[in-house]
């Protein structure tokens, strides 16, 4: 059964669905026998401290590291039902009557004519896409210095093809000093003629350049370049996660950084299990399944849930006995809560869900 992250969504919608499947569904089943739904039921719950398929997840070298008893996990929702693999009517239909699963029309989750190798390759990037925010947001969260490049990624035009190739660096532009691609966006905004000059580093060499402008699909100025930041970490963190895809894993994989670059067990010897995305401000962005991510993680196991505030009002009625859950915002209290938790402070203050 493939792991994948389900789409954000409120719980009423998901019951609302639920309310109209039935009748479509048995109309179906005596024409087709099959459903235009996706099923979503708990996927696998991965201990990011720990391995998977052999390898050690969070991979960290050329800095200090401790050894942590805390298990902190991250959570998957398990789908039936995407691109190019319908399930039956009948599925559908058990599904409808199980409490834990639940059902999504499949155009809600996938934009209509999404194949199967689109939404993989999709799913593969948020991956990637998360790995790097989470690494990001735990330097943030720790006060770790790290530099901050701007590159071109691609041409959207040939307006600078000639000038300009995909890997160099904008080291300035008209004089400026350009960190981050916001830098060379807010310089190439503020200038008013058709051409600058710029300084590029290619193979390790800088260089001048004359750099041509035009009114880019907003009318402000514009290089017809795509850019991409590339960040120069004073250490190298790695990541060995197969098989699993989305943006969901950002807020335990910054967790598991944050405790392995620090004294002690972040939540002491509790097996701690969570979701949520992550921006390098160490914002806890909303996911979906939230509900199947609760009870694959109390199966496991777990006795501690940190749910991104957006998903709280989704779990009314649908936590697991036996587990607890915090509704976190940022980075910071999720760390928090943890640290509270390890060092048996009164935790009636924090916010719950369900």
């Amino acid at each position: 059964m493939p792991v994948t992250p389900a789409s954000p969504g409120t719980s009423a919608h998901r019951w609302m669905v639920r309310s109209t499947v039935a009748a479509t569904v048995l109309s179906l089943a005596g024409l087709v026998g099959f459903s235009p739904f996706v099923l979503e039921s708990p996927g696998p719950v991965v201990n990011t401290l720990g391995e998977w398929e052999g390898e050690q997840i969070l991979q960290i070298s050329g800095t200090k590291t401790y050894d942590s008893q805390s298990r902190l996990d991250l959570t998957t929702v398990s789908a039936q039902g995407r691109p190019g693999a319908s399930v039956s009517a009948l599925e559908t239909l058990l599904a409808w009557i199980d409490p834990v699963r639940d059902i999504v029309p499949r155009e809600y989750q996938y934009p209509a004519g999404t194949t199967a190798e689109e939404q993989s390759a999709q799913s593969a990037v948020q991956m990637t896409s998360s790995q790097q925010l989470a690494t990001l947001a735990a330097l943030n969260e720790l006060d770790v210095k790290y530099s901050t490049s701007t590159v071109i990624a691609g041409f959207a035009t040939q307006a600078n093809a000639s000038a300009l190739k995909t890997g160099d660096t904008i080291v300035s532009f008209n004089g400026a000093s350009i960190t981050d691609p916001a830098s060379l966006q807010k310089a190439v905004r503020a200038d008013t003629d058709s051409s600058a000059s710029a300084t590029i580093k290619r193979d390790g060499k800088e260089q001048d350049v004359t750099l041509k402008l035009s009114a880019g699909t907003d009318d402000q100025p514009s290089l017809g370049v795509m850019i991409a930041a590339d960040y120069q970490l004073p250490f190298t963190i790695d990541f060995a996660i197969k098989d699993i895809g989305g943006p969901s894993a950002g807020t335990m994989l910054a967790l598991g950084i944050i405790d392995r670059l620090t004294p002690g067990s972040l939540a002491g010897d509790r097996h701690v299990a969570g979701t949520g995305t992550i921006d390098p401000d160490g914002t806890v962005g909303a996911i979906g399944g939230i509900a199947q991510k609760v009870v694959g993680a109390r199966n496991a196991g777990a006795t501690v849930f940190l749910a991104p505030a957006a998903n709280c009002a989704e779990l009314s009625g649908r936590v697991p006995d036996g587990l607890d859950v915090y509704s976190v915002s940022t980075l910071s209290e999720a760390r928090s809560v943890l640290e509270k938790l390890e060092s048996g402070a009164d935790t009636a203050s924090l916010q719950r869900c369900g």
